[in-house]
This record gives structure tokens, C-alpha cells and sequence, in this order.
């Protein structure tokens, strides 16, 4: 087997070790969203920055080591699919299974992070229609300010209140 491909194995096996650290950040995060910790969602945002640095510096070693394996092979993209097909068969085996699980890793991340986005969003829209509630004492201020897209779904309260902090 060529130097190149081992290479470029091990890199992607550090990659998707990185990236199951990663997954499992995403839904620590998650359970602390439901859960309202936000320390623990702070910790786990934390760790995952680091997880993402760890993999930017992976990325580029990746994206370096499948150049020089598409020059060696003489294919001139350094895109799997062009360069498997230059790959003897059990090469193409011993890196294709690394692949099928970054991909999967991949989209496992991103579907994480949007349900994750969302619970956030929620959570916003329920602290948004309380604030409004309590600030204008007014059974129609339940509607909200802002949505979770961002766009203005009612005018703010006009009504300021003054808290009774004594009390």
C-alpha cells in the first residue's frame, strides 16, 4: 500500500475522532439545553471550540495529503471521488470506510447543531413572551417581539412598569 494512503488514513482517522468528540459535545449540549444548566452549556460550547481548532489543523493537513496523493496518482482534482478512482481496489476499500464515516459524522454534526439552534430559539421566544408579559401586565403581550428568525412579529411594550424591589 503507498505511503500516501496510510497517511492520508491516519489523518482521517484523527479527523473523525475529533469529530465524534465533537458529536458527543453537541448533545451534552443539548441535554443541558433541555435541562437549563447553563454552566454545563458553556463547558460543552467551550470544549467544542477546541475540538474545532484540533480539526482546522487537521483539515489543512488533509486537504495537503490528498493533493499530494491526486499529483501522485495524476488526478487533477483532490476530491474523493476523482481521486478513488486512480486507487487500486483495496486501497480505495481502506480509505472509502473513513470517508463514508466522516461524511457521516458530518451530517450527524450539522443535524445536531440545527436541533440544538433550535431549543435555543425556543428558549428565547419563551423568555421574550415573559418579559412582555410581566412588563405590560397585558394578556395580548404574550405575542412576541421578534421571532425566532429574527423578523418583528409585534411592537415592544409601551407601557413601561416600575418594579417594586422593596417589596
Amino acid at each position: 500500500m503507498r505511503d500516501s494512503v496510510i497517511a492520508l488514513a491516519e489523518c482521517l482517522d484523527l479527523a473523525i475522532e475529533v469529530q465524534e468528540r465533537m458529536l458527543g459535545c453537541l448533545q451534552t449540549q443539548r441535554r443541558a439545553i433541555i435541562a437549563a444548566d447553563h454552566a454545563e452549556i458553556e463547558a460543552a460550547a467551550t470544549e467544542m471550540e477546541g475540538e474545532l481548532l484540533r480539526l482546522g489543523g487537521i483539515e489543512s493537513n488533509r486537504t495537503r495529503l490528498a493533493a499530494e496523493l491526486a499529483d501522485e496518482l495524476g488526478v487533477v482534482a483532490a476530491r474523493w471521488s476523482a481521486i478513488r478512482e486512480g486507487l487500486e481496489t483495496y486501497e480505495r476499500e481502506y480509505l472509502g470506510e473513513r470517508v463514508a464515516r466522516v461524511e457521516e459524522l458530518v451530517r450527524d454534526l450539522e443535524l445536531h447543531n440545527t436541533i440544538n439552534g433550535q431549543l435555543i430559539g425556543n428558549e428565547l421566544e419563551l423568555v421574550d413572551v415573559s418579559i412582555r408579559t410581566l412588563a405590560s401586565g397585558d394578556a395580548q403581550a404574550s405575542t412576541r417581539a421578534y421571532t425566532s428568525r429574527g423578523d418583528a412579529s409585534a411592537p415592544a411594550p409601551a407601557n413601561p412598569v416600575l418594579l417594586n424591589l422593596a417589596a
